[in-house]
């Protein structure tokens, strides 16, 4: 006998090495394309800290659900020129698959959210659900390259940065 377990209850095991207190997790994101689905949610673990993660779902043959992916991060502060209070992302590794980036905004204010490469050039968007932005594509997509713009409901940018911190950005530099 095979076991298809249902996307929702897939997000209940992937969530079991964290620990949540049970009656506190809340599904806050659903984003389908294809056969590829992203969930964002939130939660509390058993010691009380507040979490926040994106986990990655996809069909494979027989209608069967899988894992694809996810990230898990706390609940933290953000500062004025923060993009994401908690975000994470994954390539696929397989070209049939979505590569996702996503997760929880910095600015309330935000109704939705889009990467734009260096040339100014839209390249996804996506509206704010619950203070959530997911984006999925399939193809090469340089993250390092590419800037998040939060916009208000009259498509203004309020806050713009880069999708990733890069590593040498969190190390501390010299002084002279």
């Amino acid at each position: 006998m095979k076991i298809n377990p249902k996307p929702r209850d897939l997000v209940r095991i992937a969530l079991a090495e964290y620990h949540p207190f049970d009656d506190s997790i809340e599904i806050v994101k659903e984003k389908q394309a294809g056969k590829d689905a992203a969930v964002a949610v939130a939660f509390e673990s058993i010691d009380g800290t507040p979490r926040r993660g994106i986990i990655g779902l996809c069909k494979h043959h027989e209608g069967t659900w899988q894992t694809s992916g996810s990230f898990m991060g706390s609940a933290g502060v953000t500062g004025d020129r923060d993009v994401w209070m908690t975000w994470g992302g994954w390539g696929s590794g397989d070209p049939r698959e979505r590569d996702v980036v996503g997760g929880w905004i910095a600015d309330p204010a935000a109704v939705s959210a889009r990467l734009v490469d260096l040339t100014g050039r839209v390249l996804l968007e996506d509206s704010v659900e619950n203070g959530v932005a997911v984006f999925m594509w399939k193809g090469q997509l340089t993250l390092d390259l590419v800037r998040l713009e939060l916009l208000d409901a009259e498509q203004r940018v309020l806050r713009a940065g880069p999708v990733r911190q890069k590593r040498d950005a969190l190390r501390p530099r010299p002084t002279s």
